[in-house]
């Protein structure tokens, strides 16, 4: 069976979910920059909590199984830039947007860049051959991030005449806990790995006809091959660059403060469903428009950057 997801980070989970009720010993350490006595008993109270929470994780593990070549990620980010154009190993539209996003000055932390674009590609498009030649059961972990909902289309449209079973583990908005509180999630990657396994009685397959039907909202999607792709009313649809921009401007500064604190806002605050670069290109915007002032320019990059709102 093939393990497929449409983030990086969830096919790190994925993959240490395949054996995670297997751990036999874990290291842990607090690491901070306070000094004394109250930091010794804080670090020590911090060390005793996350093992407790890391041994109820344990407890309830449930592994996936299967080998690490079972997990494939298609990591393209596909609700935005161009879609149309086919992907290819070598240079294509789709791979100019994930050196974009990879080459985004946020921290001056660019160097080696072109070597980490490089590696990342080669292993997302071998993962998309290794899809496409697939004959297996595929397994798709579906969350409510645009990326995923187009990562399904996508899939659907791709796999439509194969012979691949195609089943789906949708991630539920929201859980229950032990203690009777809720828990919302967003993505698989705010998942603990050990609880994968958990969701498995979820799993849904998917008949031709919903694969069709998928399909054929992918084909769409790709003639309107629109800058950006939202989810509005649980479905994906086309929109303008600007679509978040009136959520974005609500965490601008009443004073002044560095663009990662907007971008962090946008983020959690307004729960804008897309990557950080996105919103931080964005605020380039407004600041080349002028609706946000650059007070100082920092050494440490964008994000580093103070700004203040124009008067």
């Amino acid at each position: 069976m093939l393990e497929v997801c449409f983030s990086d980070s969830v096919k790190g989970a994925l993959l240490y979910a395949q054996n995670c009720d297997n751990i036999i010993s874990e290291s842990f350490n607090v690491i901070s920059s306070s000094k004394g006595i109250f930091s010794y008993f804080s670090k020590k109270l911090a060390l005793r909590k996350y093992k407790k929470q890391r041994k109820e994780l344990q407890r309830r593990a449930v592994s996936l199984g299967g080998k690490r070549e079972d997990v494939v990620g298609i990591s393209f980010s596909l609700s935005e830039g161009d879609i149309k154009s086919p992907i290819k190993f070598d240079d294509c539209p789709r791979k100019d947007y994930i050196k974009s996003v990879f080459s985004f000055d946020r921290y001056n932390e660019n160097e080696n860049m072109k070597q980490t674009i490089n590696y990342f590609w080669r292993n997302c498009v071998n993962d998309l051959e290794k899809l496409k030649l697939s004959q297996d059961k595929i397994r798709i972990w579906l969350d409510r991030t645009p990326d995923a909902q187009c990562g399904l289309l996508f899939v659907a449209n791709l796999l439509k005449n194969s012979n691949s079973e195609i089943y789906v583990i949708e991630l539920p908005k929201e859980l229950k806990q032990d203690n009777n509180s809720m828990i919302e999630y967003r993505s698989w990657g705010e998942v603990e790995p050990e609880l994968y396994g958990t969701f498995l009685d979820r799993e849904k397959k998917l008949s031709k006809a919903q694969i069709n039907e998928l399909s054929n909202q992918w084909e769409k999607l790709k003639e309107e091959n629109a800058p950006l792709r939202v989810i509005e009313n649980g479905v994906i649809i086309s929109v303008d660059e600007d679509y978040y921009d009136d959520l974005i401007r609500k965490e601008f500064p009443k004073k002044t403060c560095n663009i990662a604190y907007i971008v962090g806002s946008a983020l959690g605050k307004q729960k804008i469903l897309t990557g950080d670069v996105f919103i931080a290109k964005r605020i380039q915007h407004f600041i080349n428009t002028g609706e946000l002032i650059v007070i100082d320019h920092s050494k440490d990059g964008f994000y580093a950057t103070v700004v203040g709102c124009a008067k």
